[in-house]
């Protein structure tokens, strides 16, 4: 499946997207990230984070002006979010990075495309990564209220956390900035992306004699690994009736998490616990529909403790 993974072999973040207030507070947003790459300034590679990219637009070789890299897949990818086309941004490498690069240049997964640089007056060596959900659109940038210069794509800027998997056999965290990004599980490879279309228990085998264990609000993206009959496997445990999926992408969609422990549910943040319910068991598969200080709702007057998620 063509899943869109985090390009950098070494993830450290320096700043994260609230650091850059002009980026991300002003009429136009997007939400960077700079990277450092563990300050391995040798290895510190963007790759190719899909199956394939193609070189969009060059910016910047040769002048003041910080160089900047526009890719576009090729096709549509996989994110925690969505499933469609992406544009990602990158800015600093140096000059050097630039001179085999054309436009219309394609890359398939795992390449290397630019090496992290300190081009155009940044403070240190990293890579400054933005992304879009669709096609470039325009010149690929804005400026906005701010100031700052802006992805600009077809279907608009979209979080790090809300495009990137992060797939630990390629992938080593060092420091997120609190950003939280979901891992890509290994029964997600080769696996389908459907989207709940009513609110869906959760359950521990392919049948309603099987214990129910959560429920999934409409909207929700769930990975299916295997059908059975009616059923479908969402994990190596979980089941959710077919009846209820759709491959059709909804206006909007909520990425999951896993819990960590045993956890309760409660009615809001910090309220009481649902005594209906019992626990959520280890490894459970939860929505994302909002979160509040340091609370995820899970579905509809349910709420979990989010340093239990992951």
């Amino acid at each position: 499946m063509n899943y869109l993974i985090y390009p950098l072999k070494i993830m450290n973040l320096t700043q994260g997207y609230e650091a850059h207030g002009s980026h991300s507070k002003g009429n136009i947003k997007d939400y960077p990230i700079d990277d450092n790459g563990g300050s391995a300034k040798k290895d510190a590679y963007f790759y190719c984070p899909c199956d394939e990219m193609v070189i969009k637009k060059i910016y910047g070789v040769g002048q003041k002006a910080g160089n900047t890299l526009w890719l576009e897949s090729t096709s549509p990818v996989i994110t925690p979010t969505f499933e469609d086309y992406v544009t990602i941004m990158v800015v600093h490498p140096n000059d050097s990075e630039f001179k085999n690069k054309k436009v219309g240049q394609k890359f398939k997964r795992y390449e290397k495309i630019v090496l992290e640089g300190d081009d155009g007056n940044a403070t240190g060596y990293h890579l400054h990564i933005s992304v879009g959900r669709g096609r470039l659109k325009g010149s690929g940038w804005e400026e906005n209220n701010h100031g700052a210069w802006v992805i600009k794509t077809t279907e608009g800027a979209v979080k790090p956390e809300e495009a990137f998997f992060v797939d630990s056999n390629f992938t080593i965290i060092k420091g997120t900035k609190n950003i939280p990004f979901i891992k890509l599980d290994k029964e997600q490879i080769g696996a389908k992306s459907y989207y709940v279309t009513e609110s869906l228990n959760v359950r521990l085998g392919p049948g309603t004699s099987y214990q129910a264990i959560n429920s999934l609000p409409a909207g929700t993206m769930v990975n299916v690994a295997e059908e059975k009959g009616t059923w479908s496997r969402i994990s190596a445990t979980e089941w959710v009736s077919h009846n209820f999926l759709t491959t059709k992408i909804p206006n909007k969609v909520y990425y999951t998490k896993k819990t960590t422990t045993s956890l309760n549910v409660r009615n809001k943040p910090n309220g009481q616990k649902l005594s209906e319910k019992a626990p959520l068991p280890k490894n459970t598969t939860v929505a994302v529909m909002a979160t509040s200080g340091k609370w995820t709702k899970i579905n509809e007057n349910r709420w979990a403790f989010s340093a239990y998620l992951t």
